[in-house]
């Protein structure tokens, strides 16, 4: 676990990875702690497509997602709020049976972790808000938290350039790095978070897929593609390894 340290408007501002998912921790001055938890694109769903084409894995796959997170909450116990950044769910047009009884399941689950659930909508989503409903919950376009705004990343709103937030957390570019070996020529490619200076100054951090299916695209191949044009060269990257193992590789323009 890696901590990223501020002091902002006098309250102190924790940043922390925990596997795929980041961890923030808010103490006010007047000492109320504050936990959110945020969570990238899960892409529920996309097992009963790969089901219709023939490969039967989809609930192998949610039984893997539920895996991962009991791993995370037994690290972080339950929190005030879990963000879901968006590509809850898979399929573009509709909503597949095994979508709604997936994303049905994740919310109950979810809900027993957190006070709050806040589910941010994304170009997959186009179709949540029938199981949000169900659920008693609302899908925002963005959310916005003290000094942070949360949203999907693949569309610009007028909110995210208020003078209040300092902080842009986005899902949708599910980045991850080639790394290779010191020795020998084995490629592998890891998920990661990046972590910069990004639109208007304002600090941004992408968040991987939580999702296992697609490990995710290379910044240093124009492959994370969001609404702005994002320099990543300064970003530094926080590769995900194992047991919810979170390293810190540098910045990007210095991997090889």
């Amino acid at each position: 676990m890696i901590e990223i340290i501020e002091n902002l408007d006098g309250s102190e501002i924790k940043i922390k990875f925990i596997g795929k998912t980041l961890l923030i921790e808010r103490n006010a001055k007047n000492g109320k702690l504050e936990r959110v938890l945020v969570v990238g694109d899960l892409h529920l769903g996309f097992g009963e497509i790969m089901g219709i084409s023939g490969v039967n894995v989809g609930k192998q796959m949610f039984d893997e997602m539920i895996n991962d997170f009991n791993e995370v909450f037994g690290e972080t116990g339950n929190v005030d709020k879990i963000i879901l950044l968006g590509d809850i769910k898979h399929d573009f047009g509709g909503i597949l049976k095994q979508e709604w009884s997936d994303v049905a399941k994740i919310i109950d689950y979810l809900k027993e972790k957190c006070k709050k659930l806040i589910l941010i909508r994304g170009n997959h989503d186009t179709l949540l808000s029938p199981i949000a409903r169900k659920k008693k919950l609302k899908v925002w376009n963005l959310y916005v938290w003290n000094e942070f705004c949360f949203t999907h990343g693949d569309r610009d709103y007028n909110k995210i350039w208020n003078k209040k937030v300092k902080y842009i957390v986005v899902g949708h570019g599910h980045p991850a790095v080639k790394l290779k070996e010191e020795r020998g020529a084995k490629i592998e490619k890891y998920k990661c978070f990046l972590v910069g200076k990004g639109i208007g100054g304002k600090k941004m951090i992408i968040v991987p897929s939580f999702a296992e299916y697609y490990v995710g695209s290379d910044p240093r191949e124009g492959e994370v593609i969001l609404a702005w044009d994002v320099d990543f060269s300064d970003f530094e990257v926080y590769v995900v390894g194992e047991h919810l193992e979170v390293l810190n590789f540098g910045l990007i323009k210095k991997l090889r």
